[in-house]
């Protein structure tokens, strides 16, 4: 058994990589501790539900959830040093932490009071606290990059000072870590390109078999369905512009001109919305044919919920952009979400998705990003024939079944941490 210490800037709830990596390493009789940030109201209740988890969670506060005082004292004390940045040498170490995010000397703090043998940090922030921690205690450190994180700046935002300080995170951090792990392919080559490291293990963003079904409530579930027709299906935290969603609306308004007796699409959306945009997508679906009713808003649900949720709809759409070198790299938690659901993906064809793709093919069809006849085309493939979209129901929950499952992938991060250890 191994004390091993996991740090994310963020709220476990709105990670669940990082929550099942700390159930995995518990399961598997390690002494686990989580030092996470505390920083949104709402985050701050869902983290509730890991109270009986068999592992340690302690919050740090900041933000939202922090008193007065101290929400004026880390957000002063990070406008100040995002200011000094401009002035002092790039290297200079004590500004740039303060700069890159509200709480990473309390990070630090925190993380170098525990006595673990590993510490695996969670987006760049947390990586700091890892390192420190283990010099102090003679341990490992460790990264696991669930993003590329150079690569989520814009062409036009490059040269901007939150750019060069990821950068300059990236390269100053990374290398010292004992262990990299990335949450996609794309990713894990992008860093050993870019850093000139070994390659990162590739620990894929998928599920428990067991998130399937027992964990809400029945009647919910009957009421997850719009009732009639064909469910689309996506899900996020926010639902927003950029995000390829104006794109499905726009092929529903096609697939209902073109497609005699076509059933009754529904697009159903799960998040948040951002200001102004529910607004916009209605006068958009009206502009094409598209009925408000047409476009259901589903509110956020617990993670442990999400799969038998998405299950209750028809296709899942994975509408990621490629905005951004990141987004173009990733593999999103909810492509397999939609396979371990047993629901057929419609899916953009980034880099990642493709890798998806390659080894799901009858489960997942993709589409030129930004092209609405092409997702049309695919859409309409399974609107029109309910054996074909059946089909592709079962390849979706037998590629999920047989490879794409934490029971399956957490074999890799358990060998990992084995290895580094010994």
């Amino acid at each position: 058994m191994a004390r091993i210490c996991l740090i994310t800037p963020g709220h476990p709830s709105k990670n669940p990589r990082l929550v099942k990596e700390a159930d995995a390493l518990a399961e598997a009789g390690d002494d686990v501790h989580v030092i996470a940030g505390d920083y949104h109201p709402w985050g701050h209740d869902a983290d509730r539900q890991y109270q009986d988890r068999p592992w340690e969670l302690e919050r740090v506060s900041y933000g939202a959830v922090a008193s007065s005082g101290r929400q004026i004292y880390l957000g002063g004390r990070k406008r100040i040093a995002e200011t000094l940045a401009g002035w002092l040498p790039q290297g200079t170490r004590a500004v740039n932490l303060r700069a890159q995010h509200w709480a990473i000397p309390e990070l630090v703090d925190r993380a170098q009071s525990v006595p673990a043998e590993l510490f695996i940090a969670h987006y760049l922030p947390a990586v700091p606290a890892a390192l420190h921690a283990a010099e102090k205690h003679g341990a490992k450190a460790a990264f696991d990059a669930e993003d590329f994180h150079r690569g989520q700046f814009h062409d036009d935002e490059r040269g901007s000072p939150e750019a060069e300080r990821t950068r300059w995170f990236e390269e100053t951090y990374l290398p010292q870590c004992e262990s990299l792990t990335a949450a996609s392919p794309g990713i894990a080559r992008a860093y050993a390109d870019e850093l000139d490291i070994e390659e990162p293990t590739t620990i894929l963003n998928v599920f428990p078999r067991s998130e399937r079904s027992g964990h809400t409530p029945p009647q919910e579930l009957r009421e997850e369905h719009p009732g009639d027709g064909i469910s689309l299906y996506w899900y996020s935290q926010t639902i927003g512009p950029d995000r390829g969603l104006e794109m499905v609306v726009r092929a529903m308004g096609q697939i209902q001109d073109r497609v005699d007796d076509a059933p009754c699409l529904t697009l159903s959306l799960r998040g948040s919305w951002t200001d102004g945009y529910k607004t916009n997508l209605h006068a958009l679906a009206r502009s094409v044919g598209i009925e408000n009713k047409q476009i259901r808003h589903l509110t956020r649900t617990p993670p442990d919920q999400l799969i038998e949720r998405a299950a209750q709809h028809d296709i899942g759409l994975a509408l990621e952009q490629a905005k951004s070198r990141n987004r173009d790299l990733c593999v999103t938690n909810k492509i397999f979400a939609y396979l371990l659901a047993g629901l057929p993906v419609v899916a953009t064809n980034t880099q990642g998705q493709q890798f998806v793709h390659r080894h799901a093919p009858n489960a997942v069809r993709l589409c030129a990003i930004d092209d609405v006849g092409d997702m049309a085309q695919q859409l309409c493939r399974w609107v029109r024939d309910a054996e074909s979209r059946k089909r592709a129901s079962e390849a979706a929950y037998q590629a999920a079944e047989d490879r794409y499952n934490w029971d399956v992938e957490k074999e890799t991060l358990l060998s990992t941490v084995r290895t580094l250890l010994a």
